[in-house]
Parts: structure tokens; C-alpha cells; sequence
């Protein structure tokens, strides 16, 4: 006999529910010490909709309420969770319980478990209230005899294309094919299932490139409870030291990414992390093709949109550039949005002291606000000079380094849009400005932080130009700031400023801006040192050959 049939023939042979429920009520023991029965089918009013009636009322030994569910069919089965977070919030509001009184049990015979074990284990994960389930074995007459406490599904792994990357080249598409296959089995041995592939082809001239077929590949994270790659015990190749793992956020993946990278090699091949894919986007040469997807991201609910962005870090991996956009009122999105701005913000302390305020400020706005930011954070003037400046110093002039700065300047743009139209709205904009002090012995002040070019380079390469980023605008009186507009209806469709203020790094003296007329814009900084701008970066412009 089958399976099911056999399960349907035992729970139609089992007890009625208003068999079970008395004799429950009289032997809660078997559910948990210290029970004892308040009453049964306790009726719960509601004066705002349908209200309902809790099959077993109890208390236990620490004098805490017991809701107690019974469901003895699947079609009750299915309503057990919308029934339980229902009779619980009608109990607090009847009796004005506080919330940590409350307790919440769900009993099922054996078949049942079927249909409530993945609605309750979400339940339970997420709720305020204890949540128990217990598995009832009774007896013909409905006579309980034990009871077995069902365990939760675990959390399931939050599945996430992570900063490991890799980008390989070939001169033919069908080895970049092959090369698909190839880090696909051998990532499987390194434990990692969940892969994104984006081909790349490079359309500009011919002689700049040598293979213009790329791949581009992320790995997913790893779930914990596989555990690492076997590779420290297994492969020749290198792997993370024990001290070294501490400074990685994926140093599972990343000897992953060693074990597929030592086995699969292409034509040429580059690290690849979301500040690359960025530029990489970015780039008018290359032109993003086809999608290839493993595991859970070749499940169908994804676009291609939704990896670019994963890959561009803005699920939570961005260091350099990050877009999103989140609700105050759905609080895991909006947590996961704050959490994600601090962290691109890493290194930058003053825009992470002006944003943190500026988003703890919006969450204590009455009402549900719609939130949206961007930034641009590479913490690295020099490097925004170099290649953003012209080539010409007759050029310096705001009109003409306008197009290219604009690319390169770090900024933030965000805003928070009410859901209530009568209420004011928030527009935020931040980037580097001048505190107007003149600065003497440019050159020199810029050598005490990169003392060469190949120093500024080091840093560069190696993603680390914060560090000395931050030291090397304080000389040169530059700092991150924001301004704040607050706008209003203004009754025909429109909106108004009502408000604004500029934002101050706390590091930065006020009264040192009003002696110097205000701030100045990254444009007036450079204007007025552009002799000294000029030849510090034509220095560089030469050692890197541009």
C-alpha cells in the first residue's frame, strides 16, 4: 500500500478532534510538565472583525498563558498559523497581557505535521511569542498516551552572490563555454553550488585587447552546515592560514575560488570583486551578453538586472558604488538597507557619522517613508584627479573637467518619499567640498601620505586608499559633508523647501568655515591649486604611462 494511502487510512481511523480535546484538557502532562487547564474552547471577542475560540486555555508553572491549538485534519492543519498569531493578539488585547506572558502551543497528530511543519517553523522563527509544537499519539478512544516536541525547520541559508569573483578571457566564445563547465564541476567539489556567469564581449578596437570574450564569475555563499572545502586536506593549492581567515568575510568561498582557479585557467584572467564588475559595466567597450546561472539562481525568479546588481555589490558587498531602496515600515528590508550604507561607507568616517544620523532621524518619522540612496565612495582622490582631470591646465576650468569629474567625484544622493502625501519629503546631497584654506607646500603635503607614485599605486591596487585617503584630505582642507532639504505640498501638485541645513563631519570646525565664506565646491579647490594639481598629477600620469 502506498505511503499516502496509508496515512490517509490512519488518520481516518484516528479519533474526532472533540474526542481528543477533553482528554487532552485533562492529561496536559503529556504535553509539559507543570500544565494545568484554565478551560476549554475559550471564547475570544473582537470588536474589530470575527473573533474566535482557543481550543485549550492553560497556564504553566512559570505562570505564563498557554494557548493550545488542536488540529486534528489537514484542511484545519493548513489555517494554524493565521489561527495561532489570531487567537494570541485577541487574548493580549481582551486581557491586556503583555506580550512576554504568552505562549503559543500547536498539537497534531502525526499526518497533520505534514501540512503545518514549514508555515509554523516561519512562524516560530519570526515571532515574538514562544511557539511549540507537539506530535500527540493517542489512542482509539483519543486517550493520549505521548507526546513527541516537533523541531523547527532550521533557517534556511539567505543565499547571496558574494564579493568572490573572478574574470576570465578568451580569445574563442567556445572556450569560454568549455571554461563554464569547467569551474562549475570543480566549484561543486569545493562545496560551492550557487554560481552567476556574465559573458562579456569587448566591441572596441581591436588592438586594445587580446581576447575579447570574457567571463565573468561570482560564487554564492557556502552553506554552513556542509561545512568548509575539503581543499587544507586534499589540494596542493594555496588555502587560508587560520589567522588569516579572520580577515576575510568569505574564506570558505575564497579557497574555494583558489580550488577552481588552480584547475581551470583561461587565456588570461583577473581578480574580479564588485568594485571591478562596476567598472567593468561602466566601460563603453564591453558590452554584457549572456547569463549563466547554477543552484538556487537558475531557480527562474531572477533577471539579469538582479545579478548586475548583486554584482555591483548591492546586496551588501559593496565597497565602492551602491544603489537601493527600502521601506521603514518592513523592518528586515530596511535594517538589511542601513546595515548595507554603513558598509559601503567603510573607511569613511565622516560620511558614515553625517548618513547614520540622517537614517536614524528618518526612521522616527511618523508614518511609513519610502527610502532611496545611492553612493559613490572610492575614497581616493588622487585617483579621482589622475583620471578625471584634463589633460591640458588651461583646461581646469569648471565647464570643461565637468563631464569626466562628474563620473569620478564621490557623492551621495537620498532621498525618503512619505507614503502620506501631506507630510514632508527629505532630499539629501553629499560630496567632498572645501573649507577654503589655502594650502602651502602642496606638493609636499601630498608626498608626506604617497611618497611616490608606485606608494599611491600600492594602495590602489590593493583597495586600501582609504586609509590614506582620509589623512590626505584633512591637508588638503577637504571634507565629506551633506545638505538636507526638507520639502513640502505646496498644494497644486508640487512640493517646496521648508527647510534645509548642511551636514558637518563633527571633525571639522564650524567657526573655521565662516572665517574662510562657507564651503567651496571640489571645482573652486582645484581651480585655485591648479599649478600645484597639475604637476602632481602629470608625475603620475607618467609613471603609469596615460
Amino acid at each position: 500500500m502506498a505511503t499516502d494511502q496509508l496515512e490517509a487510512r490512519m488518520a481516518s481511523a484516528a479519533p474526532l478532534e472533540s474526542r481528543i480535546r477533553p482528554q487532552l484538557a485533562e492529561h496536559l502532562e503529556v504535553l509539559e510538565p507543570g500544565l494545568r487547564l484554565i478551560t476549554e474552547e475559550y471564547v475570544l471577542p473582537n470588536a474589530s472583525g470575527s473573533g474566535g475560540r482557543i481550543d485549550i486555555l492553560a497556564r504553566d508553572q512559570h505562570q505564563m498563558w498557554v494557548v493550545i491549538e488542536l488540529k486534528r485534519a489537514n484542511a484545519t492543519a493548513r489555517e494554524a498559523a493565521n489561527e495561532i498569531a489570531k487567537y494570541a493578539e485577541l487574548l493580549r488585547q481582551h486581557k491586556g497581557l503583555p506580550a512576554d506572558r504568552i505562549r503559543t502551543i500547536v498539537v497534531a497528530l502525526e499526518p497533520q505535521w505534514r501540512e503545518l511543519l514549514a508555515p509554523l517553523s516561519n512562524v516560530a522563527r519570526d515571532w515574538r511569542h514562544d511557539l511549540r509544537g507537539y506530535s500527540l499519539l493517542v489512542d482509539e478512544a483519543g486517550m493520549p498516551l505521548s507526546a513527541r516536541r516537533v523541531e523547527w525547520l532550521p533557517e534556511p541559508l539567505d543565499q547571496r552572490l558574494t564579493s568572490i569573483h573572478h574574470f576570465y578571457l578568451f580569445g574563442r566564445p567556445q572556450d569560454r563555454d568549455k571554461c563554464w563547465e569547467q569551474v562549475w564541476a570543480h566549484a561543486g567539489e569545493a562545496h560551492v553550488t550557487d554560481l552567476v556567469g556574465v559573458d562579456f564581449l569587448f566591441q572596441g578596437p581591436a588592438e586594445k585587447v587580446r581576447n575579447p570574450h570574457g567571463l565573468y564569475v561570482a560564487f554564492g555563499r557556502i552553506d554552513p552546515q556542509v561545512g568548509p572545502p575539503p581543499c587544507a586536506q586534499v589540494c596542493d593549492h594555496l588555502v587560508l592560514f587560520p589567522d588569516e581567515r579572520m580577515g576575510f568575510q568569505h574564506p570558505d568561498e575564497y579557497d574555494a575560488l583558489c580550488h577552481v582557479t588552480s584547475s581551470v585557467l583561461g587565456d588570461e584572467a583577473e581578480s574580479g570583486n564588485p568594485t571591478n564588475f562596476n567598472r567593468l559595466v561602466q566601460d563603453p567597450d564591453w558590452q554584457i551578453g549572456h547569463v549563466r546561472t547554477t543552484g538556487v539562481f537558475a531557480a527562474g525568479l531572477y533577471e539579469t538586472s538582479d545579478f548586475v546588481a548583486a554584482l555591483r555589490g548591492n546586496d551588501g558587498e559593496a565597497r565602492e558604488l551602491f544603489h537601493a531602496s527600502a521601506s521603514t515600515a518592513v523592518a528586515s528590508r530596511w535594517n538589511l538597507l542601513k546595515q548595507d550604507v554603513m558598509g559601503c561607507l567603510a573607511g569613511n568616517e565622516q560620511w558614515t557619522e553625517l548618513m547614520g544620523a540622517w537614517l536614524e532621524n528618518v526612521e522616527q518619522w511618523d508614518g511609513e517613508y519610502d527610502v532611496e540612496v545611492h553612493i559613490f565612495n572610492p575614497c581616493d582622490l588622487l585617483g579621482t584627479l589622475i583620471h578625471g582631470l584634463p589633460q591640458r591646465i588651461v583646461d581646469y576650468r569648471t565647464k570643461v573637467m565637468a563631464p569626466r569629474m562628474a563620473e569620478l567625484v564621490p557623492m551621495i544622493a537620498a532621498v525618503a518619499v512619505p507614503r502620506d502625501d501631506s507630510q514632508v519629503s527629505s532630499l539629501l546631497q553629499g560630496g567632498l567640498q572645501w573649507d577654503g584654506t589655502t594650502v602651502p607646500a602642496f606638493q609636499r603635503r601630498a608626498r608626506s601620505i604617497y611618497p611616490t607614485p608606485l606608494s599611491w599605486a600600492s594602495h590602489h591596487y590593493g583597495g586600501i586608499t582609504w586609509e590614506a585617503d582620509s589623512r590626505l584630505l584633512k591637508l588638503m582642507g577637504l571634507w565629506y559633508v551633506i545638505h538636507v532639504q526638507m520639502l513640502a505640498p505646496d498644494g497644486s501638485g508640487g512640493s517646496e523647501v521648508v527647510d534645509g541645513c548642511v551636514g558637518l563631519p563633527s571633525a571639522l570646525d564650524a567657526q573655521t568655515v565662516e572665517v574662510n565664506g562657507g564651503l567651496h565646491s571640489l571645482d573652486a579647490f582645484i581651480q585655485h591649486h591648479a599649478e600645484e594639481i597639475y604637476l602632481l598629477v602629470q608625475e603620475y600620469r607618467q609613471f603609469m604611462g596615460i
